[in-house]
């Protein structure tokens, strides 16, 4: 090798790797210098409103991946204002339709601070600012906080009724809890209804009823007096006896329509009467009054008691017997055919009791379930002449039996069993513990 011609190679070599390296840099300036310009004219197209489409950015900003970036970029933001838009529109829509609902309506999270309250909200309260709030700040009332508190905790809706500092009016308040779907996340939704005027009317017709009732009295007895006497003269008998019998029927619908006036009286004296008493004595003594109807339909009836120490019932005798009354003479008057069987039992398990009054009539449609213990309801109408009654017997038993802070239910498959169920607590221990 001649030495003289070695750094004449290298130097070539050099040069050429400084000639690539430079070509190679002033690429990567450039690639550099479009992406930052293609990056930032792309920040200033997203900055604007309404934005441009892809076609009408720079041609810096369509490069390339930066051009696959800059649609993906666009087709993002433009589907998030639509989301936004749209959701705005809704809660838009929402606030109005809300705002013409003449009930107060309130939104709240978890921490019951107000997230929604529609105009009659704010109205009720003032026309104050009541968004962001505690409820209890807004309201100043600890019932309709509680209200609200428990049906978050049991997440069902409750309802109560309350009076407001300073006002004479009554609200019926009911809370129903939010689950975590919804945008505030856990909450609950309340509404205050002023159920003054409502409560006023129906006190009003009470009143009237008990009345109207009290004043009949007389004049039905009075009536039926002289229909006995004029009873004697055989050339009227029979209509005199038809007259007999619809002033009886008169009588009864007056006689029921006293004792639920009695059962719903606001002050609560309808049970002063609570003794504690043998449930199996009330079932005896009311089947003897029964037993006339019950032995012409040759009817069945049976009776299952727990032991004696168990059918301690503590409440008011005279509406027991109205109750067990009521649902065995309804039985017998749906099946006035031989051959019904009807079964009493009682039942106590955990301090309450269950009752059952079962028979193997014909039924009740489902369709009429809901409205059985409605006054003066009759399940099948085409029975109004042949089945006699005054339609307020099972009116009577629910409410003597809710009087009783108890429940009543009823199942029926037609033809084979319907079973009224009535569940109710025992006695307190005290009271059991005194009467032993």
């Amino acid at each position: 090798m001649n030495p003289l011609t070695f750094p004449q190679t290298t130097s070539n070599l050099e040069l050429f790797i400084l000639s690539s390296l430079v070509l190679i840099w002033g690429w990567l300036g450039y690639r550099l210098y479009t992406i930052r310009k293609g990056i930032s004219a792309l920040t200033d197209a997203l900055k604007q409103h309404p934005m441009p489409t892809i076609r009408k950015l720079p041609t810096s900003c369509q490069i390339d991946r930066l051009g696959n970036l800059a649609r993906l970029t666009l087709d993002t933001v433009t589907e998030a204002d639509l989301q936004r838009a749209l959701a705005l529109g809704t809660q838009k829509i929402q606030s109005v339709l809300l705002d013409q609902v003449k009930d107060a309506l309130f939104i709240v999270d978890e921490n019951q601070e107000i997230r929604f309250a529609n105009k009659a909200a704010n109205s009720l309260f003032g026309n104050k600012d009541l968004l962001g709030r505690p409820l209890i700040e807004a309201c100043l009332n600890h019932y309709i906080a509680e209200t609200v508190e428990m049906a978050m905790t049991t997440g069902g809706p409750i309802q109560d009724q309350v009076r407001m500092p300073n006002d004479s009016r009554i609200f019926l308040v009911e809370s129903g809890k939010i689950d975590s779907s919804y945008q505030i996340g856990q909450g609950a939704w309340l509404i205050i209804r002023d159920i003054t005027e409502e409560l006023h009317t129906e006190q009003i017709r009470k009143d009237f009823v008990a009345n109207a009732s009290h004043e009949l009295r007389t004049p039905l007895s009075i009536i039926k007096g002289y229909l006995w006497m004029m009873s004697n003269d055989p050339e009227h008998s029979h209509p005199v006896q038809i007259m007999i019998k619809h002033t009886d029927r008169l009588t009864r619908i007056v006689e029921d329509m006293l004792l639920i006036s009695r059962i719903e009286s606001p002050d609560g004296s309808s049970l002063q009467n609570k003794t504690i008493f043998d449930i199996g004595d009330c079932i005896w003594d009311t089947l003897e009054h029964l037993r006339p109807i019950s032995e012409a339909q040759k009817a069945k009836i049976d009776i299952v008691l727990p032991q004696k120490t168990d059918r301690e019932f503590f409440g008011d005798r005279f509406y027991w017997d109205q109750i067990f009354f009521n649902l065995v003479e309804n039985a017998l008057k749906q099946n006035p055919s031989p051959g019904l069987k009807i079964t009493i039992r009682v039942e106590k398990a955990g301090g309450r009791f269950l009752i059952k009054v079962i028979d193997n009539g014909v039924g009740i449609p489902s369709a009429d379930i809901p409205e059985i213990f409605k006054r003066f309801y009759r399940v099948d109408k085409s029975h109004a002449q042949t089945i006699k009654g005054t339609g307020l017997g099972l009116s009577i038993v629910k409410r003597a039996v809710e009087a009783h802070n108890a429940s009543i239910s009823v199942s029926s498959q037609p033809r084979v069993q319907t079973c009224f169920t009535i569940s109710l607590p025992g006695p307190p221990a005290k009271l059991t513990e005194k009467s032993t």
